[in-house]
């Protein structure tokens, strides 16, 4: 199989948040008509932020259990789930930080913290299924694992 299929079907499995793909977008944009350039040092680091951000949605979506994002069968507690109750937007937000800093983008820096409260509008409606779906477990789990960090 290709890099390029490989890609595609990681895609088709792992549903890229539109807030996430819009502000990356709209950066590429703003910099190619009016560049706003961030310092070339920063770019190593925004190289690994990028890469941890990926690695952890990948991780994350390893680990999240049966069923999918909309209907899940399990509370998943464990691992990267132990650490952060969302860390897919987590990943996605650490990967968008990243890639505006590896491209020296200062466009799509300043797109990552709309496009990451734009993400966080739908948290409270998935906080209020899972709590319908798995009840005082998914309480507990709340209350001592960070929404985020």
């Amino acid at each position: 199989m290709t890099l390029r299929a490989r890609l595609t079907d990681l895609a088709d499995r792992i549903p890229l948040p539109a807030e996430t793909l819009g502000g990356v977008a709209v950066g590429a944009v703003l910099q190619r008509l009016r560049p706003l350039s961030l310092p070339p040092a920063a770019g190593p680091a925004g190289t690994v932020c990028a890469v941890a951000g990926i690695g952890l949605v990948a991780v994350a979506w390893h680990e999240r259990g049966p069923g999918d994002l909309e209907h899940p069968v399990a509370l998943v507690t464990t691992g990267v789930h132990a650490r952060t109750r969302n860390p897919i937007y987590v990943g996605f937000t650490l990967a968008h930080l990243g890639l505006a800093v590896a491209t020296h983008n200062g466009w799509m820096l300043a797109t990552c913290p709309v496009s990451a409260a734009l993400v966080h509008r739908w948290v409270p409606r998935e906080e209020h299924l899972l709590h319908e779906l798995f009840g005082t477990e998914y309480d507990a789990y709340r209350a001592t694992v960070p929404r985020y960090l």
